[in-house]
């Protein structure tokens, strides 16, 4: 497979790129890159997030909407061609609200959503930078091999759950799930504690799974979105227990994992919500295990991508310093992670910078960036795009920063 970087650099782009506007004050000499508004690699088109800044939450669903819309069209894309979306919203706004105006405002402009419909997952956080801001929208979307036909990407919807959405959707050779969590659909029912929510999540991911004759071993990355309160340390355990209980194999072929503490999700009672990707069996996947082998691995390569897990910055075992200080040792270990995976810093397409509410968000960022350019300086002329969450936490206390990215090999 050939990649190709595509840096869509316009206006619009920087206004829409993730919090583009909040970097550091830079000097002359030391300037952080402006995020890319799209990168794609093969037939997947990595976006950075949109962020409102304008007007109430649902006039924002359409600001970021639009904004998606400008960063596609370079590629003859729009917000039809999405196939796994992210919603975060500010706590407090009603995610009923969001998803109704998302889908309305997404399906009226692109009406073949209305069947060809992509995965998604919607989380709360405490903030964004911007005070202003209420709502931002990541996601992925795909290039059909003849413009327009998006059935190309094979849907299967929920049997029981969300109509405006899929459960999975593939796009060769890869399947997205949407975020899934613990409610009954078909009762209208949902367990109360995290024990059960966990065991409910992971046997609707493998129904799920199961309906393209894979299983839950076929997992090669995830995202846990804990709510605030719950321990995410006992979900890391729990989830690895129940996955290994229906998947052993995951024991010694591990998926990459991201783990971050949200307000909530959809409804109240969720205190989890998760979503994945997998391959069929007969994919090759490569994983580098971490040199301390543990429940996830360090980076897993499909074909010319390859996926990193979280990294925060940890060294000996423990968090470093201060978010900032932090922000430059995740940047280390995910271009050493790359590295090991026959790739580096300067091949990554998309990062995601999750940051612990009350660290200083700009110099975050900007250090990051610094960091990535000086082992990589080929991101000063060619970015990755980039989004950027606030977040109540992550899996350990210390830790202030987390970053996940995706890279494509030469």
């Amino acid at each position: 497979m050939i990649w190709r970087r595509i840096a869509l650099l316009t206006p619009a782009a920087v206004l829409a790129a993730s919090l583009a506007a909040c970097s550091a004050k830079p000097t002359a000499d030391n300037k952080p890159a402006e995020p890319a508004g799209a990168v794609a690699v093969g037939n997947l088109v990595f976006v950075s997030g949109a962020v409102g800044t304008t007007g109430d939450a649902e006039a924002q669903v359409d600001e970021v909407i639009r904004k998606t819309n400008e960063l596609l069209a370079p590629r003859g894309l729009d917000i039809g061609d999405m196939i796994q979306h992210t919603i975060y919203i500010k706590d407090g706004v009603s995610p009923m609200a969001v998803l109704n105006r998302f889908h309305a405002t997404a399906t009226s402009l692109a009406p073949s959503l209305k069947t060809e419909k992509s995965v998604g997952t919607i989380v709360s956080l405490p903030e964004f930078p911007n005070p202003d801001s209420l709502v931002m929208v990541d996601l992925v979307a795909a290039t059909p091999k003849v413009a327009g036909e998006r059935n190309e990407f094979n849907r299967i919807d929920f049997t029981f759950g969300p109509a405006e959405i899929s459960e999975t959707i593939a796009v060769d050779p890869f399947i997205f799930v949407a975020g899934t969590e613990a409610m009954d659909f078909e009762h209208g029912t949902l367990v109360p504690t995290i024990e059960e929510q966990v065991d409910v999540i992971v046997n609707k991911l493998q129904f799920g799974l199961q309906k393209r004759g894979l299983s839950v071993g076929d997992m090669i990355s995830h995202n846990l979105y804990v709510k605030k309160g719950t321990d995410p340390l006992q979900v890391i355990q729990l989830f690895h227990a129940a996955t290994h209980k229906l998947a052993p194999q995951l024991q010694d072929k591990p998926s990459v994992g991201t783990l971050v503490i949200v307000d909530g999700m959809a409804a109240d009672g969720f205190l989890l919500e998760m979503d994945a990707v997998a391959v069929p069996p007969s994919v090759e996947v490569a994983r580098v295990p971490y040199d301390t082998p543990i429940e996830i691995a360090r980076t897993v390569t499909v074909g010319d991508i390859v996926m990193v897990s979280g990294i925060g910055g940890i060294e000996s075992g423990k968090p470093a310093g201060d978010a900032v200080e932090q922000a430059a040792i995740a940047a280390k270990e995910i271009h050493a992670s790359l590295g090991a995976s026959g790739a580096g810093i300067g091949d990554m397409v998309k990062y995601k910078i999750y940051v612990k509410t009350g660290a200083d968000v700009e110099k975050v960022r900007a250090r990051f960036i610094e960091e990535a350019a000086r082992l990589a300086p080929s991101l000063k002329t060619s970015p990755a795009a980039e989004t950027l969450a606030i977040v109540e936490g992550l899996a350990q206390e210390q830790m202030q920063v987390e970053v996940t990215a995706f890279a494509a090999k030469k």
